[in-house]
Protein backbone atom coordinates (compact mmCIF):
# COMPACT_ATOMS: atom_id res chain seq x y z
CA UNK A 1 0.00 0.00 0.00
CA UNK A 2 1.11 3.62 -0.95
CA UNK A 3 2.10 5.99 1.49
CA UNK A 4 -0.34 9.08 1.76
CA UNK A 5 2.28 11.69 3.03
CA UNK A 6 1.79 15.18 1.62
CA UNK A 7 4.28 16.14 -0.85
CA UNK A 8 4.94 19.95 -1.83
CA UNK A 9 5.91 20.86 -5.01
CA UNK A 10 7.81 24.33 -5.50
CA UNK A 11 7.06 26.22 -8.83
CA UNK A 12 9.03 29.29 -9.17
CA UNK A 13 7.60 31.41 -12.08
CA UNK A 14 8.86 34.27 -14.16
CA UNK A 15 6.97 36.15 -17.14
CA UNK A 16 6.04 32.16 -18.28
CA UNK A 17 2.48 32.65 -19.49
CA UNK A 18 3.35 30.46 -22.60
CA UNK A 19 4.07 27.62 -20.58
CA UNK A 20 2.70 28.28 -17.36
CA UNK A 21 -1.19 26.22 -17.44
CA UNK A 22 0.16 23.24 -18.84
CA UNK A 23 3.22 22.96 -16.24
CA UNK A 24 0.95 23.57 -12.76
CA UNK A 25 -2.08 21.59 -14.31
CA UNK A 26 0.52 18.66 -14.67
CA UNK A 27 0.72 18.69 -10.59
CA UNK A 28 -3.06 19.16 -10.15
CA UNK A 29 -3.62 16.29 -12.16
CA UNK A 30 -1.03 14.05 -10.57
CA UNK A 31 -3.10 10.61 -9.88
CA UNK A 32 -1.62 11.28 -6.03
CA UNK A 33 -3.86 13.63 -4.73
CA UNK A 34 -2.04 14.85 -1.82
CA UNK A 35 -0.44 18.03 -2.44
CA UNK A 36 0.85 21.34 -1.88
CA UNK A 37 1.58 23.52 -5.09
CA UNK A 38 3.48 26.48 -4.16
CA UNK A 39 3.77 28.69 -7.35
CA UNK A 40 5.65 31.55 -6.47
CA UNK A 41 5.46 34.63 -8.45
CA UNK A 42 8.87 36.20 -8.79
CA UNK A 43 7.68 39.83 -10.02
CA UNK A 44 6.49 38.45 -13.37
CA UNK A 45 5.30 41.24 -16.07
CA UNK A 46 3.51 39.26 -18.08
CA UNK A 47 0.04 37.32 -17.71
CA UNK A 48 1.53 34.91 -15.03
CA UNK A 49 -0.18 36.41 -12.15
CA UNK A 50 -3.75 35.94 -13.88
CA UNK A 51 -3.46 32.54 -14.55
CA UNK A 52 -1.99 31.54 -11.16
CA UNK A 53 -5.14 33.31 -9.27
CA UNK A 54 -7.39 31.33 -12.12
CA UNK A 55 -5.40 28.01 -11.31
CA UNK A 56 -5.81 28.59 -7.28
CA UNK A 57 -9.62 29.51 -7.56
CA UNK A 58 -10.14 26.07 -9.00
CA UNK A 59 -7.99 23.89 -6.51
CA UNK A 60 -7.33 24.99 -3.03
CA UNK A 61 -4.18 23.23 -3.05
CA UNK A 62 -2.77 26.08 -5.42
CA UNK A 63 -0.94 28.18 -3.38
CA UNK A 64 0.04 31.88 -4.75
CA UNK A 65 3.38 33.60 -3.23
CA UNK A 66 3.99 36.91 -4.59
CA UNK A 67 7.44 38.79 -4.41
CA UNK A 68 9.71 40.91 -6.06
CA UNK A 69 12.00 39.54 -8.33
CA UNK A 70 15.03 37.86 -7.08
CA UNK A 71 15.91 35.41 -9.37
CA UNK A 72 15.33 31.54 -9.29
CA UNK A 73 16.90 30.67 -6.24
CA UNK A 74 15.63 33.20 -4.57
CA UNK A 75 12.09 32.12 -5.76
CA UNK A 76 12.89 28.91 -4.60
CA UNK A 77 13.88 29.67 -1.20
CA UNK A 78 11.00 31.95 -0.96
CA UNK A 79 8.65 28.32 -1.41
CA UNK A 80 10.87 26.58 0.95
CA UNK A 81 9.72 29.02 3.95
CA UNK A 82 5.97 28.14 3.56
CA UNK A 83 6.28 24.84 2.59
CA UNK A 84 4.47 22.65 5.25
CA UNK A 85 5.58 19.05 3.86
CA UNK A 86 7.97 16.59 4.55
CA UNK A 87 9.00 15.66 0.91
CA UNK A 88 9.79 18.75 -1.63
CA UNK A 89 9.70 18.83 -4.91
CA UNK A 90 10.86 21.34 -7.54
CA UNK A 91 8.81 21.74 -10.92
CA UNK A 92 10.49 24.75 -13.47
CA UNK A 93 7.21 27.03 -15.05
CA UNK A 94 7.87 25.48 -18.39
CA UNK A 95 8.49 21.87 -17.88
CA UNK A 96 5.73 18.99 -16.79
CA UNK A 97 5.10 15.93 -14.74
CA UNK A 98 3.53 12.81 -15.83
CA UNK A 99 0.44 12.02 -14.64
CA UNK A 100 1.69 9.17 -12.15
CA UNK A 101 4.83 10.42 -10.66
CA UNK A 102 4.12 11.10 -7.65
CA UNK A 103 2.06 7.83 -7.12
CA UNK A 104 4.73 5.72 -8.30
CA UNK A 105 7.45 7.73 -6.45
CA UNK A 106 5.37 7.25 -2.98
CA UNK A 107 5.56 3.62 -3.17
CA UNK A 108 9.09 4.00 -1.61
CA UNK A 109 8.03 6.33 1.14
CA UNK A 110 8.23 3.77 3.49
CA UNK A 111 11.26 2.33 2.95
CA UNK A 112 12.37 6.33 4.38
CA UNK A 113 14.97 6.90 1.53
CA UNK A 114 16.99 10.84 2.02
CA UNK A 115 16.70 11.46 -1.51
CA UNK A 116 14.33 10.04 -4.02
CA UNK A 117 15.98 10.52 -7.62
CA UNK A 118 14.03 10.02 -10.96
CA UNK A 119 14.30 9.91 -14.84
CA UNK A 120 13.97 13.37 -16.89
CA UNK A 121 12.80 13.28 -20.69
CA UNK A 122 13.79 16.05 -22.91
CA UNK A 123 11.22 17.26 -25.30
CA UNK A 124 12.13 19.47 -27.51
CA UNK A 125 10.41 22.64 -28.71
CA UNK A 126 10.36 21.84 -32.43
CA UNK A 127 9.87 18.08 -32.19
CA UNK A 128 13.36 17.72 -32.70
CA UNK A 129 15.80 14.75 -31.47
CA UNK A 130 17.26 15.86 -28.30
CA UNK A 131 21.14 16.61 -27.93
CA UNK A 132 23.15 13.22 -27.57
CA UNK A 133 24.58 15.34 -24.51
CA UNK A 134 21.61 16.25 -22.95
CA UNK A 135 20.54 13.02 -22.63
CA UNK A 136 23.58 11.75 -21.56
CA UNK A 137 23.75 14.05 -18.51
CA UNK A 138 20.22 13.13 -17.25
CA UNK A 139 20.88 9.29 -17.50
CA UNK A 140 20.19 7.72 -14.61
CA UNK A 141 22.90 5.27 -13.38
CA UNK A 142 21.67 3.55 -10.60
CA UNK A 143 18.27 1.83 -9.85
CA UNK A 144 16.26 1.38 -6.29
CA UNK A 145 18.20 1.97 -3.07
CA UNK A 146 21.55 2.63 -3.54
CA UNK A 147 24.53 4.02 -0.44
CA UNK A 148 25.93 7.17 -1.24
CA UNK A 149 29.69 7.37 -2.16
CA UNK A 150 32.04 9.37 -4.18
CA UNK A 151 31.43 7.50 -7.26
CA UNK A 152 27.48 7.76 -6.79
CA UNK A 153 27.66 11.72 -6.21
CA UNK A 154 29.79 12.29 -9.61
CA UNK A 155 27.34 9.83 -11.87
CA UNK A 156 24.32 11.78 -10.73
CA UNK A 157 23.10 15.03 -12.63
CA UNK A 158 23.10 18.31 -10.52
CA UNK A 159 19.33 18.80 -11.18
CA UNK A 160 17.23 19.75 -8.30
CA UNK A 161 14.06 19.21 -10.28
CA UNK A 162 14.47 15.12 -10.77
CA UNK A 163 14.35 14.39 -7.31
CA UNK A 164 12.56 14.68 -4.33
CA UNK A 165 14.41 15.80 -0.90
CA UNK A 166 13.41 15.93 2.79
CA UNK A 167 12.78 19.13 4.43
CA UNK A 168 13.72 17.97 7.70
CA UNK A 169 17.37 17.65 6.32
CA UNK A 170 17.49 20.43 4.38
CA UNK A 171 16.13 22.50 7.62
CA UNK A 172 18.88 21.45 10.00
CA UNK A 173 21.65 21.48 7.25
CA UNK A 174 20.81 25.22 6.40
CA UNK A 175 20.81 24.38 3.09
CA UNK A 176 18.96 26.71 0.60
CA UNK A 177 19.66 28.24 -3.07
CA UNK A 178 22.78 30.10 -3.30
CA UNK A 179 21.73 33.99 -5.35
CA UNK A 180 23.94 32.67 -7.88
CA UNK A 181 23.53 31.08 -11.32
CA UNK A 182 23.72 27.47 -11.60
CA UNK A 183 22.63 27.62 -8.33
CA UNK A 184 21.12 23.66 -8.43
CA UNK A 185 24.82 22.09 -8.75
CA UNK A 186 25.72 23.49 -5.17
CA UNK A 187 22.42 22.34 -3.63
CA UNK A 188 22.22 19.26 -4.52
CA UNK A 189 25.77 18.65 -3.79
CA UNK A 190 25.41 20.26 -0.03
CA UNK A 191 22.79 17.75 0.34
CA UNK A 192 24.06 14.63 -1.22
CA UNK A 193 26.72 15.25 1.68
CA UNK A 194 23.97 15.56 4.74
CA UNK A 195 22.78 11.64 3.57
CA UNK A 196 23.10 8.26 3.64
CA UNK A 197 21.26 6.46 1.13
CA UNK A 198 19.00 7.84 -1.56
CA UNK A 199 16.32 5.86 -4.13
CA UNK A 200 17.11 5.62 -7.84
CA UNK A 201 14.23 5.10 -10.15
CA UNK A 202 14.71 4.82 -14.21
CA UNK A 203 11.60 5.88 -14.41
CA UNK A 204 11.15 9.52 -16.93
CA UNK A 205 8.69 11.18 -14.33
CA UNK A 206 10.35 14.42 -15.68
CA UNK A 207 9.46 16.49 -18.75
CA UNK A 208 12.58 18.77 -19.45
CA UNK A 209 10.76 21.33 -22.17
CA UNK A 210 13.96 22.41 -24.16
CA UNK A 211 13.89 25.71 -26.05
CA UNK A 212 15.20 28.73 -26.99
CA UNK A 213 14.95 30.46 -22.88
CA UNK A 214 15.25 27.09 -21.40
CA UNK A 215 18.24 26.72 -18.24
CA UNK A 216 20.21 24.44 -20.52
CA UNK A 217 20.14 25.89 -23.37
CA UNK A 218 21.51 29.11 -22.26
CA UNK A 219 23.85 27.23 -19.89
CA UNK A 220 26.91 26.04 -21.91
CA UNK A 221 27.06 29.11 -24.20
CA UNK A 222 29.96 32.23 -23.35
CA UNK A 223 28.24 34.48 -21.07
CA UNK A 224 29.47 37.06 -18.33
CA UNK A 225 27.79 34.75 -16.16
CA UNK A 226 30.48 31.89 -16.13
CA UNK A 227 31.99 32.60 -13.26
CA UNK A 228 29.10 31.87 -10.98
CA UNK A 229 30.10 28.08 -12.04
CA UNK A 230 32.98 28.97 -9.77
CA UNK A 231 31.61 31.04 -7.04
CA UNK A 232 28.70 28.16 -6.68
CA UNK A 233 32.40 25.66 -5.83
CA UNK A 234 32.93 28.39 -3.37
CA UNK A 235 29.89 27.92 -1.58
CA UNK A 236 30.35 24.41 -1.76
CA UNK A 237 33.59 23.93 -0.16
CA UNK A 238 32.33 26.89 2.56
CA UNK A 239 29.47 24.80 3.71
CA UNK A 240 31.16 21.09 3.34
CA UNK A 241 34.20 22.44 5.59
CA UNK A 242 32.60 24.34 7.46
CA UNK A 243 30.51 21.10 8.96
CA UNK A 244 33.40 18.96 8.53
CA UNK A 245 32.30 16.66 5.72
CA UNK A 246 35.43 17.18 3.51
CA UNK A 247 37.97 14.92 4.80
CA UNK A 248 37.02 11.86 2.83
CA UNK A 249 36.02 13.34 0.13
CA UNK A 250 38.79 15.65 -1.21
CA UNK A 251 39.91 14.23 -3.94
CA UNK A 252 36.38 14.18 -5.29
CA UNK A 253 36.00 17.66 -4.18
CA UNK A 254 39.48 18.78 -5.71
CA UNK A 255 38.32 17.48 -9.41
CA UNK A 256 35.58 19.51 -9.08
CA UNK A 257 37.59 22.48 -8.06
CA UNK A 258 39.63 21.35 -11.52
CA UNK A 259 36.28 20.61 -13.76
CA UNK A 260 34.10 23.62 -12.50
CA UNK A 261 37.36 26.09 -13.00
CA UNK A 262 37.54 25.01 -16.50
CA UNK A 263 33.68 25.21 -17.17
CA UNK A 264 33.95 28.83 -16.04
CA UNK A 265 36.89 29.57 -18.60
CA UNK A 266 35.56 27.65 -21.30
CA UNK A 267 32.42 29.79 -21.05
CA UNK A 268 33.33 32.93 -20.26
CA UNK A 269 33.43 35.65 -22.36
CA UNK A 270 37.10 37.54 -22.64
CA UNK A 271 36.86 40.56 -20.54
CA UNK A 272 36.11 38.06 -17.40
CA UNK A 273 38.85 35.77 -17.38
CA UNK A 274 40.93 37.75 -15.34
CA UNK A 275 38.23 37.56 -12.77
CA UNK A 276 37.84 33.66 -13.01
CA UNK A 277 41.48 33.54 -12.66
CA UNK A 278 41.66 35.46 -9.35
CA UNK A 279 38.67 33.42 -7.61
CA UNK A 280 40.10 30.41 -8.71
CA UNK A 281 43.54 31.26 -6.86
CA UNK A 282 41.71 32.80 -3.70
CA UNK A 283 39.19 29.27 -3.70
CA UNK A 284 42.76 27.09 -4.09
CA UNK A 285 44.96 29.02 -1.52
CA UNK A 286 42.17 28.54 0.67
CA UNK A 287 41.73 25.12 1.62
CA UNK A 288 44.68 22.62 2.07
CA UNK A 289 43.01 19.71 0.34
CA UNK A 290 43.40 21.39 -2.83
CA UNK A 291 47.05 22.07 -2.49
CA UNK A 292 47.53 18.43 -1.24
CA UNK A 293 45.39 16.74 -4.50
CA UNK A 294 45.29 19.23 -7.18
CA UNK A 295 48.30 17.73 -9.19
CA UNK A 296 49.55 18.45 -12.84
CA UNK A 297 48.07 14.80 -13.96
CA UNK A 298 44.67 15.75 -12.36
CA UNK A 299 44.41 18.93 -14.53
CA UNK A 300 45.48 16.39 -17.32
CA UNK A 301 43.14 14.32 -16.95
CA UNK A 302 40.29 16.65 -16.12
CA UNK A 303 40.83 19.30 -18.72
CA UNK A 304 42.32 17.80 -21.40
CA UNK A 305 39.64 14.72 -21.76
CA UNK A 306 37.37 17.77 -21.93
CA UNK A 307 39.13 19.90 -24.42
CA UNK A 308 41.76 16.67 -26.48
CA UNK A 309 42.50 19.98 -29.05
CA UNK A 310 43.34 22.56 -26.97
CA UNK A 311 45.71 21.08 -24.72
CA UNK A 312 47.79 24.30 -24.86
CA UNK A 313 45.27 25.97 -22.68
CA UNK A 314 45.99 23.49 -19.35
CA UNK A 315 49.28 25.60 -19.11
CA UNK A 316 47.02 28.48 -17.75
CA UNK A 317 45.98 26.08 -14.48
CA UNK A 318 49.69 25.16 -14.00
CA UNK A 319 50.36 28.25 -13.84
CA UNK A 320 48.25 29.51 -11.02
CA UNK A 321 49.31 26.17 -9.17
CA UNK A 322 52.17 25.61 -9.39
CA UNK A 323 54.21 28.77 -10.36
CA UNK A 324 52.41 31.93 -9.33
CA UNK A 325 52.31 30.55 -6.02
CA UNK A 326 56.09 30.99 -5.60
CA UNK A 327 55.82 34.78 -5.76
CA UNK A 328 53.05 35.08 -3.33
CA UNK A 329 54.00 32.89 -0.56
CA UNK A 330 57.84 34.56 -0.53
CA UNK A 331 56.67 38.22 -0.63
CA UNK A 332 52.29 37.58 0.91
CA UNK A 333 52.11 40.95 -0.57
CA UNK A 334 50.64 40.18 -4.07
CA UNK A 335 49.64 37.44 -5.71
CA UNK A 336 50.63 37.01 -9.29
CA UNK A 337 48.49 34.86 -11.10
CA UNK A 338 48.92 33.83 -15.38
CA UNK A 339 46.52 32.86 -17.27
CA UNK A 340 46.70 33.06 -21.21
CA UNK A 341 49.56 35.59 -20.91
CA UNK A 342 47.17 37.49 -18.82
CA UNK A 343 48.51 38.66 -15.48
CA UNK A 344 46.45 39.22 -12.41
CA UNK A 345 48.01 41.45 -9.21
CA UNK A 346 45.56 41.09 -5.91
CA UNK A 347 47.21 43.06 -3.20
CA UNK A 348 46.75 41.12 -0.29
CA UNK A 349 45.79 42.39 4.09
CA UNK A 350 49.36 42.73 5.36
CA UNK A 351 49.39 40.30 8.08
CA UNK A 352 49.75 41.48 11.61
Amino acid sequence: MHSTEKISVIIPVYNAEKYLEKSVRSVMEQAYGNLEIICVNDGSTDGSAEILSRLQSEDPRVVVVDKANGGLGDARNAGLAVATSEWISFLDSDDFLCADAFESISAVFPENPDLICFGTRIVTEDGSEPALSDRKYYAVRFSGNVEINDSVIKKTDGSVCNKMFRKSILDSNGIRFARIYYEDFVFTMQYFFCIRQAYYFKDKFYNYLRHSGSIMTTTFVRTPRAIDHLRGIGYLFAFVVGKGLHKSHEIMLSHIFVSYYWLSVKYSVQEKQEEIVGCAAEIYDKYDFLRQHVSRKLVNRTVCYEMKSRRHLVSGLLQILFCARREYFHYRQYKVVRLFNLIVYKKLIPEA
